[in-house]
């Protein structure tokens, strides 16, 4: 008996652990780019990962409505909207690079988003402003990765209180 009483408890304890931790949000709020060039097809190839209950909560205060990614019709399109809003790319003179949707999974509680732009050139001369979350939270980060022509990764820092474009790769 106090053996079954033991094992209950702690099956109780366990399961409240879970549900809390389930229903938590988590603790800190980043998002992680990758920009690939892709010299065949002269291409930026962007990955966006981002939690998924974030970009829900970013899309229904825009929509002014609760969106579920899962079960929106609109979830690709308003995304699509959202990372072309929030995801900005242009050559050092100014001139914005266009970003085409690619397609988004949805993986457990993070979401991949991806996108592409042109620039035959490589990632060089392009600057990029990531603002993703920015409206949601003032500890929001996003981090941005690329390589330059030698292989050389190079990451780039957003955060709320930075105004304006980074350079992809740093001036030599």
């Amino acid at each position: 008996m106090t053996s079954r009483r033991a094992f209950l408890s702690t099956a109780w304890l366990l399961a409240a652990g879970v549900v809390r931790t389930a229903g938590a949000a988590h603790k800190f709020h980043a998002s992680f780019t990758t920009i690939e060039f892709n010299p065949e097809s002269g291409s930026l190839e962007i990955s966006l990962r981002v939690f998924s209950d974030d970009l829900e909560n970013a899309l229904s205060r825009k929509a002014r409505r609760r969106i579920e990614l899962d079960r929106a019709p609109e979830a690709a399109e308003m995304v699509s909207a959202y990372v072309r809003e929030r995801l900005k790319l242009r050559r050092a003179s100014g001139e914005p690079l266009r970003l085409a949707w690619v397609g988004m999974e949805q993986r457990v509680d993070m979401t991949w988003v991806y996108v592409e732009a042109s620039a035959p050139d490589g990632p060089g001369g392009i600057e990029a402003l990531v603002t993703v979350f920015f409206e949601l939270f003032r500890d929001q980060k996003n981090n941005v990765s690329s390589k330059d022509e030698r292989g050389k990764r190079h990451d780039i820092l957003f955060r709320p209180s930075d105004s304006g474009f980074k350079p992809l790769i740093p001036a030599a």
